[in-house]
């Protein structure tokens, strides 16, 4: 008998508003007044407005019913910040269009509200919405409710709906000003890197491309294929930053962590630096790997902190801190040793007074 239950059973929530509520004042009013005195007019009145109250129920049935709502990203979302959420409400299996539906989302700070006024059967409408998470993390469903009013805002019919979401949302990024004059000057944001056209020693030639400078242009390989040919070099070497995150320490200051890696992904990548991402004593982002930002923002997103964990191997006596080193890319024979300061509010290296560093 269960599953007969449940599938007659209405799922909906009925709100009555004020004119809802004096609608039906006005009936009970007219009802004791045609009982009292048997007037056949009044009884029509009556008649008349408890079928509005059946219509409205049908009505609103039709327009909820078979309706659904999809959500997904339609900006990178950081904790704190704003973003841009993209609502979908479709009436794919429907033949009959709904009307005037209003869809409250419970996620972030505010519930967001997002308004159909109309959409044909079979169709569906989007709808870009401003979206300020609270914090970081892994959003899998968003709790809403659709409602209506529909066809005379007598009553409010809602459904409550646990919408699929699949939403990361990233750590709040710090400010770069805090640990920028830590970073080495691989390239300016305004100068991006150029990989195999700048250098001294040239490796090869190429076909002309637009852009190209003339002082590069292969004169003997011109003059033999007839084609203009420009001369390729090998590329300056690069240094990769290693981004370590600790797991350890209070929630706060993992947090604080967290967000200054963020921030350091977000700088370096603007700057077409290398980095690599180190949390605990695993590698989440490689530096020869293009979706590395990408790899790196959500493995800081959904990060958990361990404060049982003991310090990272060759990370000295830093504690607590987000730190980075320098070291060059295959290639490079020097090999550059940088030292920079964590990035741990307040953070000091073993009561010494020093700024943690790593070698």
């Amino acid at each position: 008998m269960r599953p007969v239950t449940r599938r007659f059973r209405f799922p909906r929530h009925l709100r009555v508003p004020f004119a809802g509520r004096a609608f039906l004042l006005v009936t009970l009013g007219i009802g004791a007044a045609a009982v009292n005195t048997g007037n056949n007019l009044l009884y029509l009145a009556l008649s008349l407005n408890l079928s509005l109250i059946l219509l409205s129920g049908f009505l609103s049935e039709g327009t909820l019913r078979h309706v659904s709502l999809t959500v997904r990203l339609a900006s990178e979302a950081f904790a704190g910040g704003e973003a841009f959420l993209a609502v979908t409400c479709s009436a794919a299996r429907k033949r009959f269009p709904g009307i005037s539906l209003v869809a409250i989302l419970r996620a972030g700070e505010d519930p967001l509200t997002v308004r159909f006024p109309d959409i044909a059967p079979g169709a569906s409408v989007t709808r870009v919405i401003p979206f300020r998470p609270a914090r970081r993390g892994k959003l899998d469903s968003i709790h809403a409710s659709l409602s209506t009013r529909f066809p005379f805002s007598l009553f409010e019919k809602s459904v409550e709906l646990d919408v699929p979401a699949g939403i990361i949302v990233y750590p709040r990024p710090s400010p770069p000003a805090a640990w920028r004059e830590d970073l080495p000057v691989v390239a300016g944001a305004e100068r991006p890197i150029r990989n195999g056209r700048d250098g001294a020693i040239p490796r090869g030639v190429r076909e002309h491309l637009p852009g190209d400078p003339v002082r590069d242009i292969h004169w003997k390989a011109t003059a033999r294929t007839g084609r203009w040919m420009v001369k390729e070099r090998e590329g300056e070497a690069m240094p990769v930053i290693d981004l370590c995150v600790e797991e350890g320490g209070t929630p706060e200051a993992f947090e604080a962590r967290l967000s200054e890696a963020c921030g350091a992904v977000l700088d370096l990548t603007r700057c077409s630096s290398p980095f690599r991402l180190r949390i605990g004593d695993r590698i989440f982002a490689r530096e020869n790997d293009p979706a590395r930002r990408s790899k790196a923002l959500e493995a800081l997103a959904t990060a958990q902190s361990n404060p049982a964990t003991s310090p990272m191997p060759g990370m000295g006596k830093c504690r607590g801190s987000h730190g980075w080193r320098e070291r060059p890319m295959a290639g490079d024979g020097q090999g550059r040793d940088a030292r920079g300061r964590a990035s741990a509010a307040g953070a000091m290296d073993g009561g010494s007074g020093r700024k943690p560093w790593m070698a």
